[in-house]
């Protein structure tokens, strides 16, 4: 029985070691140069973005209202007509 247990005893060593191992290890660039790097990369990606154009902008913008107007017309005619069916089956 007690050869049983060595693997066991083995595995959970190597598993011990390999903990100890991160923890002795450097965690990385300083708070400072994480910083600088993060700037210097928001920076490259800000360089990456196309900005529409006023046309596109305004042609978006009539598009979206538009939508909400057709919207707000059919729940309009949606509402009047659950509310004319209410009022029906009342006054029955």
């Amino acid at each position: 029985m007690a050869e049983d247990n060595k693997p066991a005893e083995k595995k959970a060593e190597a598993k011990v070691d390999k903990h100890a191992d991160k923890n002795a290890k450097s965690k990385g660039p300083g708070l400072g140069t994480r910083f600088v790097k993060f700037f210097r990369d928001t920076r490259g990606e800000f360089k990456k973005i196309v900005w529409p154009t006023l046309k596109t902008v305004t042609r978006n913008t009539g598009v979206t209202l538009a939508m909400c107007a057709v919207l707000g017309v059919l729940i309009c005619l949606f509402d009047f007509g659950l509310s004319s069916l209410v009022n029906l089956m009342l006054s029955l």
